[in-house]
């Protein structure tokens, strides 16, 4: 009898959606759309009972989160840039989001509107990222 197959596609990709000091990892579908990427999100943080990243509010409705992409995937620490497609439909392949790649999101704020009434993205400069990226310090700090 041969053996079962999984249930789980082996094309899975795993992403790591941070915010603040949170970190919260995703076993996606690469075919899966950018919008049922945000539901999925705000669903793992709901499951947990996580109403507030550092003061930001959990929003109820996906269309209030916004993804960002490292400046440089090699070195998180030079910063994050908005997504660019924000596209709903897009599915996380044409994003170009892969396995183990790190994914920030922020939530827009309730004077926004939800149909992108304010550009989080004026003259291209970066509204800013709310990530902490954790560090190991091998020597203990000096006072």
């Amino acid at each position: 009898m041969p053996p079962k197959q999984s249930k789980t596609d082996s094309r899975a990709v795993t992403l790591l959606f941070k915010k603040h000091k949170t970190t919260v990892l995703l076993m996606l579908q690469p075919h899966e759309p950018l919008g049922f990427t945000k539901e999925r999100l705000l669903g793992a943080l709901k499951s947990r009972e996580v109403t507030e990243i550092n003061g930001d509010i959990v929003p109820d409705d996906s269309d209030d989160v916004e993804f960002g992409e490292p400046i440089d995937r090699a070195d998180l620490e030079k910063g994050w840039k908005r997504l660019k497609s924000q596209n709903e439909s897009v599915t996380l392949m044409e994003a170009g989001l892969q396995n183990g790649h790190s994914v920030a999101f922020r939530f827009h704020k309730s004077t926004e509107g939800k149909n992108g009434g304010v550009d989080m993205d004026l003259d291209g400069e970066d509204p800013g990222w709310d990530v902490v990226m954790p560090t190991y310090n091998d020597e203990p700090q000096e006072e």
